[in-house]
């Protein structure tokens, strides 16, 4: 059985003495480790939760750039195909007004110079149509 004497009460002030100069001098300071440890982790993942939505905003907004941009560029091209489409139509009707003066001035042109080439044809079939009878004919007009 055990009995009890002096030696346990010893034991027992012996243990409660270890007990206090333990938690003085392990505990508390290992407690208040982990306690720094712990705050010191939450931190760090606050500031990369913080950091990641930071980074997720930037991404964001550039990719809102980026389209915005685009849309941008799109509306250009479209107003330069617009523009040049204009162009095109300005150009393709100056050159078919110019072609038009030109065919014109070349009918008037070949038209002069058909009657002109009829007035000597004229004049000068007159002429061999003498020529060819005396020819013919063996005598002189």
């Amino acid at each position: 059985m055990i009995e009890l004497n002096v030696t346990l009460l010893i034991q027992w002030g012996l243990f409660l003495t270890l007990m206090l100069l333990l938690n003085q001098l392990l505990f508390k300071p290992m407690v208040r480790l982990l306690d720094e440890r712990k705050h010191r982790t939450e931190g760090r993942r606050k500031d990369a939760s913080q950091a990641e939505a930071e980074a997720e905003a930037a991404l964001a907004d550039y990719q809102k750039k980026l389209q915005d941009a685009r849309a941008e560029a799109d509306r250009i091209r479209a107003d330069l195909v617009r523009q040049g489409e204009g162009e095109r139509t300005r150009l393709v009707g100056a050159a078919a007004r110019q072609a038009e003066t030109t065919v014109a001035e070349l009918r008037a042109r070949i038209q002069a110079e058909t009657a002109q080439a009829r007035k000597a044809l004229q004049a000068e079939a007159g002429t061999l149509a003498a020529s060819i009878a005396q020819t013919i004919l063996g005598r002189s007009a």
